[in-house]
């Protein structure tokens, strides 16, 4: 089987863009004063979850279910998710009138006529995802030194970095993952896929425990540095998010602050856009975040 190459080109980005556009806004790419101060660095926020479905899967999912649609050829789409994937294939199928089952019996073979998606492993949807860094650099210009995105199976950053790279290629890409669930960056930092025996994490928009392999060799192109944060210090963000700007985000959608304020010394100076990728939250993680981490004086990182 041949191996498919992730790598988005220009034309293929810009064509994406216009069909994202066609049903969804830009999303807003903010200065953010509180973040900044807390960062020690001039901080935009890049507003992902602004969209139908809370997160930026909708973007990818829009460019593959069209393109699937043109084809003619696929009577109904199959796929797996933990939620933001699911629920962004189900809004895309919706759009286009194509049918859906999101979760199908373990080693279940599929009818003629039904495609299975693997999220992460499909060119259209990291197409999808470089409209987001085609958008911030048009947002920003040259203005920007670093982009710090959440990590899952690669697909985010792999986009963004791709279009970014391309526009500007000083510009720095940082992945932030959680400790519980390492598998790209060790995956990232081996050169290799490196599988993880299990991805703890209660971030479930970066809980990847198998590494696509495609996934990891697109980053190992666009990707200058993987960190790995605590789930404290993700739900640390969570609150200070909260406390700065009234919005609680998901786990996942919150690393890139998590990342940020690990890496806040080596970012001093410096102009970094965060990735906001989801806002899909439970009622008792939210709770928890609410009760536990809104800052009272100062933030405490550790």
């Amino acid at each position: 089987m041949a191996e498919v190459s992730l790598l988005p080109t220009f034309s293929e980005t810009e064509a994406s863009l216009k069909l994202v556009q066609q049903f969804l806004p830009k999303t807003p790419l903010k200065p953010e004063n509180g973040l900044s101060g807390l960062v020690g660095t001039t901080v935009f926020m890049k507003h992902e979850y602004v969209s139908p479905v809370n997160s930026f899967k909708a973007r990818g999912a829009l460019t593959l279910v069209n393109s699937l649609k043109r084809t003619r050829e696929v009577e109904r789409v199959v796929t797996a998710s933990t939620g933001n994937h699911g629920s962004a294939m189900a809004y895309a199928c919706q759009e286009f009138d194509l049918p859906i089952t999101v979760v199908v019996p373990q080693g279940a073979s599929l009818p003629a006529g039904h495609l299975f998606i693997e999220d992460g492993a499909v060119p259209q949807i990291v197409a999808g995802t470089s409209t987001i860094g085609f958008e911030i650099s048009e947002q920003l210009g040259n203005s920007i030194d670093a982009v710090v995105v959440p990590v899952g199976n690669g697909s985010l950053i792999g986009g963004i970095g791709t279009a970014i790279k391309k526009m500007a290629p000083s510009v720095k890409i940082i992945g932030v993952q959680s400790e519980a669930a390492p598998c790209m960056t060790y995956s990232y930092q081996q050169k290799k896929p490196i599988n993880t025996k299990s991805c703890r994490t209660f971030a479930s928009g970066i809980a990847v425990r198998v590494a696509i392999p495609e996934a990891v060799e697109l980053m190992m192109e666009v990707v200058d540095e993987m960190v790995l944060v605590t789930e404290r210090q993700i739900k640390i963000a969570m609150g200070n998010l909260y406390s700065i700007s009234g919005v609680i985000l998901e786990g996942a959608g919150a690393a890139a602050l998590a990342g940020a304020l690990k890496l806040r010394k080596n970012l001093r100076g410096k102009t970094v856009c965060l990735i906001a990728s989801g806002s899909n939250i439970d009622k008792s993680l939210r709770c928890e975040i609410l009760n536990d981490y809104i800052p009272k004086n100062r933030v405490n990182n550790d």
